[in-house]
């Protein structure tokens, strides 16, 4: 796990211009690019299984979920402000992979 500048619950938060050189992450909108699936049914699936919800704006991880090193917010700042995004690690990616698999042959 990287070297993590703060914390949203105990998702570790990460600065886009100071990421470290051996972290991989997907954002939620490249998400599809890896998993096979469309964003608007990922989306879907996450909310529905519990994994995500939408608060303040942003996708929030499930808490259980938080410290097992599948999701990261990388952080930037936008003028005056930083954004926060959730973003998958390589295990996140395999993990939501399952899940949408799962969904599919059930």
């Amino acid at each position: 796990m990287p070297k993590r500048i703060s914390v949203i619950g105990r998702t570790p938060i990460v600065d886009e211009h100071y990421m470290p050189s051996d972290l991989q992450v997907v954002s939620m909108s490249k998400l599809h690019k890896h998993v096979g699936s469309y964003y608007g049914k990922i989306v879907k699936t996450l909310k529905e299984e519990g994994i995500i919800t939408k608060e303040y704006g942003m996708w929030k991880l499930r808490e259980d979920l938080q410290d097992k090193g599948i999701a990261v917010y990388v952080t930037g700042r936008m003028r005056c402000f930083y954004h926060f995004y959730l973003s998958w690690t390589p295990e996140g990616v395999e993990f939501i992979k399952e899940i949408i698999n799962h969904r599919t042959q059930h």
